[in-house]
């Protein structure tokens, strides 16, 4: 017997969905702590309002800040992705994404205007962590961005929550960017579909997944609404949407890392991109816009195709 819910979060529909013969009441009670902790993350990293906890961060330049373990968290996660990619994924480019047209509020209507002027130079390392006094420093005024880390992370939130409370086979579903634990309603290993990056009702090929995550990053998903051909994917090099690919899917132990480096791969490109994950260790696929498809070795392993 399986239980779910469907909401909507972080301007995605999220399904978290649980297999087990316990009576639906327990398994709902337990869906929505998963729920609440999805709203949580983004009451707290949302750059869409004022008020959230990141924006208050992002207002402060060159004083520390005492900031909550959920803030710390997806903040240093993001820092340090964006050190082992040597930039290729830099939380810093908040306000280059408001230019964009990325900032609009998805529930309000309201337009994100931040009213703070950013250093045109501030980057990733004028990000300053105290891990013991869990305080970040901002050297320079900057908008940080939470986009390719915070849904992992409330991914991984809800993951461990579902756990703890008993349950293993479980399925959470943020937008195409999920963690599968365990096994189906059939006891089998979940089985995933992989989007066709340019016919969105099609899939170009099925992963077997358990205990694992898988998050895709699109140059399709959102296109930016003032400017033509640009994305909210960016290069934090030149500040431009890269060309080389239309998709990048990773597969990763836990969400938050599938989440950034399904990005920070995009950014890297084909060549870079794969490099990067083969030393990780970690499964990826990519497609360029001729739809040519490059991998992991693993990944060629994992992939069933569709003709």
């Amino acid at each position: 017997m399986s239980s779910y819910k469907r909401f909507i979060c972080m301007d995605t529909f999220v399904t978290i969905k649980i297999i087990s013969g316990e009576n639906q009441s327990k398994t709902d009670d337990s869906i929505d702590r998963g729920v609440a902790l999805f709203y949580k993350v983004e009451r707290i990293c949302s750059r869409f309002d004022p008020e959230t906890e990141l924006m208050k961060l992002s207002s402060q330049t060159g004083r520390s800040v005492a900031v909550s373990p959920i803030l710390y968290s997806a903040v240093k996660f993001a820092v340090e992705t964006a050190r082992e990619t040597g930039g290729a994924f830099d939380p810093s480019i908040g306000r280059k994404l408001e230019r964009r047209g990325f900032n609009k509020n998805y529930l309000s209507g309201h337009i994100v205007s931040s009213d703070f002027i950013e250093d045109d130079h501030a980057g990733y390392r004028d990000i300053i962590l105290d891990d013991r006094n869990h305080s970040i420093l901002l050297k320079k005024p900057m908008i940080i961005d939470l986009g390719g880390v915070a849904k992992g992370l409330a991914i991984d939130l809800a993951a461990e929550e579902i756990r703890t409370i008993g349950y293993s086979d479980f399925l959470i579903n943020a937008g195409g960017d999920l963690y599968a634990s365990g096994h189906d309603e059939n006891g089998k290993d979940w089985t995933i579909g992989i989007r066709h990056p340019m016919r969105r009702n099609e899939l170009v090929g099925t992963v077997q997944l358990t205990d694992a995550a898988i998050c895709t990053s699109g140059d399709y998903e959102r296109p930016s609404p003032v400017l033509p051909n640009e994305n909210h994917l960016l290069d934090p090099f030149n500040g431009k949407s890269p060309d080389s690919l239309v998709s990048c899917t990773v597969i990763a132990p836990f969400a938050m890392l599938a989440d950034t480096f399904s990005t920070a791969s995009f950014v890297m490109g084909p060549e870079s991109g794969i490099k990067k994950m083969e030393e990780m260790d970690l499964d990826c696929l990519m497609f360029t816009r001729s739809m040519t498809h490059v991998s992991t070795n693993n990944f060629k392993e994992k992939c069933s195709w569709h003709d």
